[in-house]
């Protein structure tokens, strides 16, 4: 019957199946919209890194104090070409879904809004037909009871205020379907820019490969001078070696006279089991030993970049940056010692309660023995290398064991990547 209102529970079915649908549709958006974010964000990272690294291998190109960095240098941009070229697929992958999955959803809001005005036009339709004083006092009078006529009263004033919310719920539909097709011009735009973008760096990728191949091809004919610089590398890592061991033998021959004059109290071994799961619980996650810079010898075992088949053993890793850059703490401790290694500057090395990390290299410390010393704290400048083109930093990490035990840690686990 006519008071039975069809119209409302129509409406209120519609609702729901379309409150889940953009419920689906809204819950997948945001979950790619925290990935795009974070795909941005490795995008801007890895540009940046690509730039720092051509800065320093434009500083070394005419450089004859190492041969073999410059190429390790082109070959560290190389992988982050790669890297940068498997992002921007990731990306172009990402907006093609949010695209596909924002048309899905503007189907929908079109099927509501077609649903909304055909119930709008109904509505006028029976608006018109009671559209005289007389016939709407006709419509209740005619009830069979007075119960009846309550209900269809009441219909009347839920009609009116229903005529003017359908027009409201219109006028934001519409708004809602323009915003979500200048959103979808908007990724549209975005997806154009990156293919652009991804032709780029694939070019750029095959110059960098090709630079790579010539930088080799120039040091034919060098192999003795490349000699010389392997033989000169292996002595001053030698070096540090033996200086840091011995300071740090020292420092637990101390320890333990100390510990055999003064007994640690239960307060003393609290503190030091605090401070080792300070600097544990930060592993994967210390700033670096500089504020820019690029690994051009990694940690232990390492393929030459030049001589086939000739290998490098490195007890921490040594950091190309700018030359005459600040060198800085990664973690919170005190200094233990400031060396003098010939040919390798001055060396600092910090307590993190059984931890040491270690910075050589250092053309000027800023510390002395005793210095607490806050995580990013300025600790030293650097050497600038011979040619005065850029300089190195040699950062390693140890751990001394309760019965003093010295082992050295990959520091690339350690340090945020």
């Amino acid at each position: 019957m006519f008071f039975q209102c069809p119209i409302s529970m129509k409406i209120a079915i519609s609702k729901i199946v379309l409150l889940l649908a953009l419920l689906l549709t809204v819950t997948f958006a945001i979950g790619q919209e925290k990935e795009s974010e974070k795909l941005k964000r490795q995008q801007q990272e890895l540009e940046s890194k690509i730039s720092f690294t051509e800065n320093l291998i434009k500083t070394t190109e005419n450089s004859k104090a190492d041969l073999s960095g410059s190429i390790t240098l082109i070959s560290n941009k190389i992988q982050y070409r790669e890297a940068l070229l498997n992002n921007i697929t990731v990306q172009l992958k990402s907006l093609n879904s949010d695209i596909k999955a924002l048309n899905r959803e503007l189907e929908l809001l079109d099927q509501q809004l077609v649903s909304l005005e055909q119930q709008y036009k109904n509505m006028l339709i029976q608006t018109y037909k009671m559209r005289s004083e007389s016939a709407t006092v006709f419509f209740i009078i005619s009830s069979t009871n007075f119960n009846q006529a309550t209900k269809r009263l009441a219909y009347i004033n839920q009609l009116t205020k229903y005529r003017a919310d359908q027009i409201q719920r219109i006028k934001r539909l519409r708004e809602e379907i323009e915003a979500k097709r200048l959103l979808v011009s908007q990724k549209k735009l975005d997806q154009e820019s990156l293919i652009k973008n991804k032709e780029k760096e694939k070019t750029n990728y095959q110059k960098d490969r090709e630079r790579r191949l010539a930088a080799l091809k120039n040091l034919e004919g060098k192999e003795q001078k490349l000699q010389t610089e392997l033989l000169a590398q292996k002595a001053k890592a030698a070096d540090i070696k033996k200086a840091i061991n011995a300071a740090i033998r020292k420092e637990i021959e101390a320890a333990r006279k100390k510990e055999k004059a003064q007994p640690k109290t239960l307060a003393e071994t609290k503190e030091i089991a605090l401070s080792n799961s300070g600097f544990e619980g930060n592993k994967g996650k210390l700033p670096w030993p500089v504020a820019k810079g690029e690994i051009t010898k990694g940690y232990g075992k390492q393929a030459h970049p030049v001589h086939a088949g000739v290998f490098t053993y490195n007890k921490g890793l040594d950091i190309s940056t700018v030359k005459g850059a600040s060198v800085r703490a990664v973690y919170k401790g005190e200094v233990t010692s400031v060396i003098n290694i010939p040919g390798a500057g001055k060396a600092v090395i910090i307590a993190h309660g059984n931890y040491r990390t270690i910075y050589s290299n250092l053309q000027t410390a800023y510390v002395q023995a005793g210095d607490k010393i806050e995580t990013k704290q300025e600790i030293g400048a650097l050497i600038t290398n011979a040619d005065g083109s850029l300089s190195e930093v040699h950062f390693e990490i140890i751990k001394i064991s309760n019965e003093g035990q010295i082992t050295n840690l990959n520091p690339s686990y350690w340090i945020y990547q």
